[in-house]
């Protein structure tokens, strides 16, 4: 999986390796049109493993893009250390081809097995990585289960994440005044200092044990002998208590507007809802099924909150119950990134054992 090149909205080389994986194993496969609208060569793959009629059927989920990386990755498997790593100079990509391989591994055990069990769902998502996209664009009219599980968590094996936090993101437009710099400055109002002093008088990372906040991209300015009359900021908070999350945007917008007005500029906003929060209970069909699954095969198991977002976000939004499930990697987005073996192997086997014991609920 590692070895096909993927980046968001470039994921064509392993949505075909996918897709014809998933036709050898004899799924219905097939691929949506959520690619070409968000300028991708790949959309959504959906495929289904027909089962006995009267069972609920269930939904398996991992993404098919990767973070930035130069589309060639070299895998190293050190079998005496249980990890998998790269060559040290990218990233390894297990986030999330270890959801993939062990969705494959797990339909193989299952058929192989010759188990009863209700039809299994799949969806392999595009440009998750860049906001949920692929996910966000998916037709949720045409998936039948209720209950599903997205391989996509760092983390030990035995992790249940059945919280995530709901993220907005903004692009800041601050306007000033432009002017030579060293005739006349002081015609000038200089947005860049209007945007620093803002952000100044803001909290920013942690700023609660739910809620963070992040200024990521700053744009501005033509020439050190102009007074910049222009700069963008685009930001972002996220946070499992949405009050939360609503006051410090109200508080965010209020700072720039101050600071704007006291050097005679303007600040702009334009806000996106990127994905809302979910908190699965205990009790519920997903959370149920997975402990199940881990029970069966010895494993300790914990729910867990996360504080980034998944393609489980998008289905909890459209009526499915979804939690996600951690596939031993760690160190994720960096040259440092690292899969168990032995926990991947589990994983799959994880994946095998919900189907198990959906059909038998």
């Amino acid at each position: 999986m590692v070895a096909a090149p993927s980046h968001s909205l470039k994921e064509r080389a392993l949505a075909d390796l996918c897709l014809k994986k998933l036709r050898d194993l004899g799924l219905e496969a097939e691929e949506d049109g959520a690619g070409p609208p968000i300028g991708g060569d790949a959309g959504n793959i959906v495929a289904r493993l027909p089962g006995k009629p009267g069972v609920e059927p269930v939904l398996f989920s991992a993404h098919l893009d990767r973070v930035s990386n130069p589309g060639v990755i070299n895998a190293r498997v050190l079998e005496a250390e249980d990890r998998i790593v790269s060559d040290g100079t990218t990233i390894l990509g297990a986030d999330d081809a270890s959801g993939l391989a062990a969705i494959l591994d797990g339909l193989r055990r299952v058929k192989e097995d010759g188990v009863e069990h209700g039809e299994v769902e799949l969806v392999l998502t595009v440009a998750e990585e860049i906001g949920l996209r692929g996910s966000r664009r998916l037709d949720y009219s045409k998936i039948k289960s209720r209950t599903a599980f997205v391989l996509d968590c760092a983390g030990r094996l035995g992790t249940i994440v059945n919280r995530a936090p709901t993220q907005k993101t903004v692009v800041i437009t601050v306007r000033g005044l432009s002017s030579h710099a060293g005739i006349a400055p002081e015609a000038g109002i200089n947005a860049i200092r209007v945007a620093a002093v803002a952000i100044s008088r803001l909290p920013e990372g942690r700023l609660s044990p739910v809620t963070t906040s992040n200024f990521g991209v700053i744009e501005g300015g033509k020439a050190t002998n102009i007074v910049c009359d222009l700069v963008k900021i685009k930001a972002e908070a996220r946070s499992h208590d949405v009050g939360e999350l609503d006051a410090y945007c109200a508080k965010l917008e209020e700072a720039f507007v101050k600071a704007a007005s006291e050097a005679g500029a303007s600040a702009e906003f334009d806000w996106t809802l990127e994905y809302e929060t979910f908190n699965v209970p205990e009790n519920d069909r997903a959370v149920v099924l997975a402990g199940k699954a881990f029970d069966a095969l010895g494993v300790p198991h914990s729910l867990a909150l996360t504080g980034g977002g998944l393609d489980g976000n998008h289905f909890n939004s459209n009526g499915i119950r979804c939690v996600g499930i951690s596939t031993g990697y760690d160190h994720v987005h960096t040259e440092k990134e690292e899969q168990s073996i032995s926990q991947l192997i589990g994983c799959g086997k994880v994946v095998a054992e919900i189907i198990k014991a959906a059909a038998k609920a």
